[in-house]
């Protein structure tokens, strides 16, 4: 049976979800809703809606699909 991971804010463990607003670290290249985020401007490598930042950021999804299958 395959598992199906969902991608969730660290920081209030919320599911991300289409149309949310977030933030991408620029440090750990973690996804963040934007109303959870600490943190400042410079740390902050892109911001928009979620499915904007997985489309711009194909190299962080190919990296977090690697991640949660092995």
């Amino acid at each position: 049976m395959e598992k199906k991971v969902i991608p969730h804010c660290p920081i209030c463990l919320e599911e991300m979800k289409v149309g949310q607003e977030v933030v991408l670290d620029g440090t750990f290249k973690g996804i963040l809703h934007t109303d959870c985020s600490y943190l400042t401007l410079e740390e902050v490598e892109d911001q928009g809606l979620y499915e904007e930042i997985i489309r711009r950021n194909q190299r962080w999804l190919k990296q977090f699909n690697h991640t949660i299958m092995h």
